[in-house]
């Protein structure tokens, strides 16, 4: 069985190749661009998220995290992204839909990242491969591979639609397009749960340092 299970995923990775590609260019030019972004903020746009960034600073040093709020907050987050993406898929309209939310994401990411290391140097560093880092190494795989996965079942059925190819396998392939979604969706919610409950601890050893 667990043979099969394997076959099935590298088949599915091996019709999807093209479409991982495609997303990982776009989410790496989302990074690039946000990134980019901070260069162009003006003082009083910096002076706003420093002073979030502060009292976040001033949440770890306390060491006051709620941990339940952080998972609900995650899972609402990421998994509304999956929905996005599963629902563009089925009804078509992924191809353009699918690639412009994954690089809102790596634009995200990417500015994140970026404003922490240009305006706190180390500590904006350290804070990003311990708080950021940890769950994003689950986080992002998952959403890319969703994502991919919904780019090629859209364009798949794009393609026999303008073939004007029957499909009279269109709820079996609805199926196991849903179930590799849900099978990526697991990976996210590993993702959510260290967010919630191993990078505040890694967190927690930085809050005299911050």
């Amino acid at each position: 069985m667990s043979i099969k299970i394997k076959r099935w995923l590298f088949k599915q990775f091996r019709d999807n190749f093209l479409m991982y590609f495609i997303i990982i260019i776009t989410f790496t030019i989302g990074i690039i661009v946000g990134s980019i972004t901070i260069k162009v903020l003006n003082s009083q746009q910096k002076s706003d998220i420093m002073l979030f960034l502060n009292s976040f600073f001033k949440a770890i040093a306390s060491k006051n995290f709620d941990k339940m709020a952080i998972l609900k907050r995650s899972l609402l987050d990421n998994l509304k992204t999956v929905g996005l993406i599963w629902i563009t898929g089925i009804i078509l309209i992924g191809i353009p839909i699918i690639p412009i939310t994954i690089l809102f994401r790596g634009f995200a990411l990417g500015f994140s990242v970026g404003f922490l290391v240009n305006e706190y140097g180390i500590k904006g560093l350290m804070f990003s491969v311990l708080g950021v880092l940890p769950q994003n190494l689950f986080i992002i795989p998952g959403i890319i591979s969703v994502a991919s996965i919904g780019m090629g079942f859209s364009f798949n059925n794009i393609k026999k639609r303008r073939l004007k190819i029957k499909n009279s396998s269109i709820l079996i392939d609805i199926v196991d397009y849903s179930i590799l979604v849900a099978l990526c969706s697991i990976i996210i919610i590993i993702g959510c749960f260290i967010e919630a409950y191993i990078s505040p601890i890694f967190l927690g050893l930085l809050s005299d340092y911050l």
